[in-house]
């Protein structure tokens, strides 16, 4: 594993094809985003929010005032989708 200059890891695993989050529920995800976990149950609908498409998302709300970056948002998503939660 190499740590990078501005935050993160790199890790090399020559063969492996396939990332999986282990015990990772879809309640689960957002917290472990650093950028995201602030905003974790300060939505209309509390933590039954999936951050997705609900009115009151304090996620997309930070989205729209910059506080979270539409990149980092759209990652989160991708997650959601690729690993089915």
């Amino acid at each position: 594993m190499f740590d990078l200059d501005f935050g993160g890891s790199v890790v090399d695993t020559p063969g492996l094809r396939l990332f999986k989050l282990w015990d990772v529920g879809s309640d689960d995800l957002a917290p472990l985003l650093p950028e995201l976990r602030p905003h974790v149950g300060q939505c209309q609908f509390g933590l039954d929010c999936t951050h997705s498409h609900e009115p009151g998302c304090a996620i997309k709300a930070a989205v729209e005032n910059g506080g979270v970056t539409v990149r980092r948002y759209e990652s989160y998503l991708d997650m959601k989708e690729y690993f089915n939660l």
